[in-house]
Formats: C-alpha cells, structure tokens, sequence
C-alpha cells in the first residue's frame, strides 16, 4: 500500500509534467504561475482558485498578453487547507506591525509594554483587533505575495523553457532520422 507521501510526489510529478507539457509560450505559463502564488497568499480561502482564473481571463481580454489558467490554478494550489495556517501566520507576523502603524489607536487601549512581544488579543476578532488582524493578513499576503511570484515567475519561465527547447531539439533529431540514445 502506498504511503500519503508516495501518492502527495505522484500526485505533484503528474502537475508539474502537465504544467511543462502545456500549450503557450514560456512568458504564457511563467505568468499564470506568479498570478496563482500572488493570489495564494491573500486572505481568501475558498475564493483564490476563482479569483485567479478571473483575472488571467481579465487579462486576456484587455491586454494582447495571454495568462495560462492551468498555471494560475497550480499557482494557487501551494496554499491549500493543510497549509494555510503556516501561511497565513507568516503573513500575520509580517503584516501585523504596518497594520497596527496604519491603525489609530483607540481612546483607552495601553501600547503593548514590549516592543515585539506577540499580542494574541487580536486574534480575539473583535472590534478594532479584528480590523488590525485583518489588515495584517492582507498587508503581509501582498508583501509575501509580490517577490513569491516574482521568484515563482523566474523559476517556471526557465524550467518551461529548458522543457520547450529539449523537446524541440528531440523532434529535430527524429525529423533527421538520428536516434534519441546511443546503442550500448
């Protein structure tokens, strides 16, 4: 019987060789990847996948530049139920203070007495607290978000376009009538 992670590598080989395998330029699949992660990272669990295929077909439609959906819904499938709350932790803890500078403090709130300590009253949603949590997600997911699909973009455009140019080059190499490996 196979283990949870022998199906989990299955599972992500089978993505990625789709991901490669896919129609489009490598510009197409490199941009539908950093839109997925960029929109991983926001606070909407539940709506990211829709969210993502929206704008790639936003995108589409005003600009001549083409977004691969498939690449977008991989994209935004790095943030999922079992990672979420690792993720958005990180984007709390990243955003949490910009949130609080941008936030007036209410009339008879006391500063916290240490400078980082990690005030878990926020975390009570209520009130001004709820707001403060809030705009930390969001703050930290588009402060995570903007060099996650950055590198996300870099990363995909080159193994996309390594994949492209060896598959060429085989089809070139058929077409000549060499053979792809050598006799032993």
């Amino acid at each position: 019987m196979l283990s949870w992670w022998m199906v989990a590598k299955r599972k992500f080989r089978r993505a990625r060789v789709r991901l490669l395998r896919g129609t489009g330029a490598p510009a197409e699949i490199a941009g539908g990847m950093a839109l997925g992660l960029f929109v991983a990272l926001l606070p909407i669990l539940g709506l990211q996948l829709p969210l993502a295929l929206a704008v790639a077909e936003l995108v589409r439609r005003l600009t001549r530049f083409q977004l691969s959906r498939v690449a977008a819904a991989a994209g935004v499938w790095i943030n999922n139920p079992v990672t979420a709350a690792p993720v958005y932790g990180l984007c709390y803890l990243i955003g949490r203070p910009i949130a609080h500078r941008l936030l007036p403090t209410p009339p008879g709130q006391q500063v916290a007495t240490e400078a980082g300590a990690l005030d878990l009253s926020a975390l009570s949603l209520s009130g001004p607290d709820a707001l403060e949590a809030g705009l930390g997600l969001v703050i930290g997911g588009v402060l995570l978000g903007a060099p996650t699909a950055w590198l996300g973009y870099r990363i995909t455009y080159g193994m996309v376009s390594r994949h492209q140019a060896h598959r060429q080059e085989r089809r070139a190499r058929r077409a000549r009538g060499l053979k792809l490996a050598p006799e032993a």
